[in-house]
């Protein structure tokens, strides 16, 4: 017997006993799979490290090897590779993110048209351009940061956010708007994409650049429904081309010069004579800055795989944020560059200047086209996602069958297949001048409405936060009832007990009922450190009866606060740069970009998220309402006018009640008052009818 008072068992059976030791859980087993991943160990498709199995936001399962590369680092040969993903791949803010939105926002107008805008607007009326271009997009991304970071994130990228902050009816709503814009958008991309290439092999009819623009939508489908692994892998590629665009353009204006085309170099005068604008053909600053900012339209992308990402509130910023910057760097390089090195009106009359300026040709050209293909391709990934989460969601019931995907990554089968129709219509019907305008509208509102939500979103946590301060006010100022475990103290021996339980549970049942109760109880006690029947710090338990005993598990039941579902602003570099005020300004002004743009295609935008929010309030009526839903604007408005007024200004309705005094018990005389056997018994009024028959006496007799 050893000193834990248990029996030792003798070697021998210790031995038969005992169990294999799994050498494969260390890295030392004989399988290629187990020597790759030697802290690891599969278990029913879980990840499993010591004791714990780890799943991914969102519930999916992390897949115990990375599936992007295995038929690299696998030792099987590639005919017995799998092309389709059999676990969930997740990816992070450089490999997901921060590929999807760059490539997303670096796109062919930056190529083709940012010779156009310094002809137009000069160096330095070019460089505001862009950075308005930036600071609108940035304010957006902003909001959508500060929702990330405050509240929790799932799959449906910019429908969740609008749809868990402002109730699923106006997400639902402004949801297929965006849904709309960027099909839209990706048919202009794609159109832009197949007239280049029958310029380049020498067909000049509209149905040959169809022809070429529909075949690309269906190539990019396919790899789409290929898995997310694929969707990746080409983005790497695509990405890797664009960049070395972008070098081949800067390294190209130091090595040689072009004076026939207007490229004259480093050495002329160029920068003074372009530093002013020169505006034709009735353009001004703000046409000049229409034609760029459909460039930023696409800077949502990395919000949209918040589905297949592995920490999409940490993700989701620093990807975003560094897409941002790296693109803007970009921007201005172009509009530096070429107005610093080319004469006016090569840059106004010659849409290919770029191409002239750069070492090689081929590979700017390379990069023209496959900044067409990878902003359809982020659109295409990220479009069919949001689709799937509104179906998903039941919103729209008629559209339910959209929900269903393909594979552990749920590929958006239906959705993808919906929204490639959509695209090869666009493509079919319209052309790129009249499909430009279209596109800005649903973009506009959409991210107009994600300013919104963020502001509703900081001032819902500011109504929370002073209705918690109310709830500790009250906790101590109103009396604390305390019984002494004995029973004495003035009371009736067993129907002070009784009177003290009944407290005790109804108490209790009200905790049940608001957990919120037992969350601003616990902060009052712990900040006063008065004693109370509540449980004290170290307890866990809400409401603490007499009749528990000394450990208290008897009588009392453990009532867990529930998480707030917003959270306070934390602490991160980019928290800081998430304000509300300059949200709600910016949603003001994308509502008034639109209606400067054209107020036609404005009214009808926001007619139809109106229509569209009546249907779904006929159709599904009990919609989830949103995190905001407290927070009313056309309220909190007129609350600020009376506040100007000098009005003051309650939040909620106050109601005089009468006070509550300790140790006083007030109550009707009781039948069973002097009987302690009835004390606990709960007083109900109880009564009965009687009904009367009249009986003839007479006529029994007879």
């Amino acid at each position: 017997m050893d000193d834990t008072g248990s029996a030792s068992l003798p070697s021998s059976i210790e031995d038969k006993n005992a169990k294999p030791v799994d050498w494969a859980r260390y890295g030392l087993g004989n399988s290629p799979l187990h020597r790759a991943n030697g802290n690891t160990s599969s278990t029913n498709n879980k990840f499993v490290s010591g004791s714990g199995v780890h799943y991914a936001v969102g519930g999916q399962e992390v897949s115990e090897i990375n599936e992007l590369y295995t038929e690299e680092q696998g030792d099987r040969p590639w005919w017995k590779s799998n092309f389709f993903i059999s676990e969930p791949v997740l990816f992070g803010q450089w490999d997901g993110v921060f590929t999807s939105c760059l490539i997303n926002i670096f796109g062919v107008i930056v190529f083709l048209r940012s010779g156009w805008i310094v002809g137009q607007a000069g160096v330095l009326c070019a460089v505001l351009i862009v950075i308005a271009t930036v600071a609108v997009a940035l304010v957006s991304v902003l909001s959508a940061v500060g929702i990330c970071e405050r509240c929790r994130m799932e799959s449906g990228g910019v429908y969740f956010l609008m749809a868990h902050v402002l109730g699923s009816k106006f997400g639902g709503a402004l949801g297929l708007l965006y849904v709309f814009g960027q099909a839209v958008g990706c048919a202009l991309y794609v159109l832009g994409f197949g007239e280049s290439m029958a310029g380049l092999v020498g067909l000049e009819s509209p149905w040959a650049q169809r022809g070429f623009a529909s075949a690309a939508v269906l190539l990019l489908g396919v790899i789409n429904v290929a898995g997310v692994k694929w969707v990746v892998k080409l983005q790497f590629a695509l990405l890797i081309i664009l960049l070395l665009a972008g070098l081949d353009f800067a390294v190209g204006s130091f090595v040689h010069t072009d004076i026939e085309s207007g490229f004259e170099g480093w050495l002329s005068p160029n920068l003074a004579r372009n530093v002013y604008p020169d505006y034709k053909d009735n353009y001004n600053w703000f046409t000049v800055f229409g034609v760029f900012f459909p460039t930023v339209t696409g800077v949502m992308a990395g919000i949209n795989m918040s589905g297949d990402l592995r920490n999409p509130s940490r993700d989701i910023p620093n990807g975003t944020l560094a897409a941002i910057a790296t693109s803007t760097f970009l921007y201005l390089v172009f509009v530096l560059v070429l107005g610093s090195t080319c004469e006016r009106q090569a840059l106004m009359s010659d849409f290919m200047i770029t191409a002239k300026v750069s070492a090689v040709r081929v590979l700017l050209l390379a990069g023209l086209y496959v900044s067409s293909m990878s902003s359809c391709l982020a659109a295409m990934y990220g479009t069919p996602r949001v689709l799937q989460s509104i179906a998903n969601e039941n919103v729209i019931p008629f559209i339910q069958i959209l929900g269903r995907g393909r594979g552990p990554n749920k590929v958006p089968v239906y959705s993808m297949a919906v929204v490639a129709v959509t695209i090869v219509t666009f493509i079919l019907v319209g052309q790129i001048n009249t499909l430009a305008p279209v596109v800005t509208m649903p973009f506009l509102l959409t991210y107009a409405a994600i300013d919104y939500s963020y502001f509703a979103l900081a001032q819902t946590f500011d109504i929370q936060l002073r209705r918690e301060e109310r709830f500790r006010a009250r906790e101590f100022l109103s009396p604390t009832f305390a019984s002494s475990p004995s029973g004495g103290g003035g009371g009736y021996g067993a129907t002070e007990s009784g009177h003290s339980e009944a407290i005790d549970r109804f108490n209790s049942d009200l905790d049940k009922l608001f957990p919120e109760r037992t969350h601003h109880k616990k902060q009052g006690l712990h900040s006063s450190g008065s004693p109370s029947l509540v449980s004290s710090p170290d307890e866990h338990s809400s409401v603490r009866s007499e009749g528990s005993g000394q450990d208290g598990n008897a009588g009392a039941r453990t009532v867990p606060p529930k998480d707030a579902h917003i959270h306070s602003k934390p602490n991160h570099w980019y928290s800081n740069l998430c304000n509300r005020w300059l949200s709600l300004f910016g949603a003001l002004l994308k509502l008034l970009i639109m209606f400067l743009v054209h107020w036609g295609y404005a009214v009808a935008n926001i007619l139809v998220v109106f229509l569209v929010c009546l249907y779904v309030g006929h159709a599904n009526p009990a919609v989830k309402p949103g995190l905001a839903s407290e927070f009313k604007l056309f309220r909190w408005m007129k609350n600020v006018f009376l506040r100007l007024m000098g009005r003051r200004v309650h939040e909620y309705e106050q109601i005089v009640v009468t006070p509550m005094h300790p140790g006083v018990e007030v109550c009707s005389a009781q039948l069973n008052e002097e009987n302690e056997d009835f004390a606990s018994r709960r007083r109900y009024h109880q009564s009965s009818t009687v009904q009367g028959h009249f009986v003839n006496i007479d006529d029994d007799e007879m």
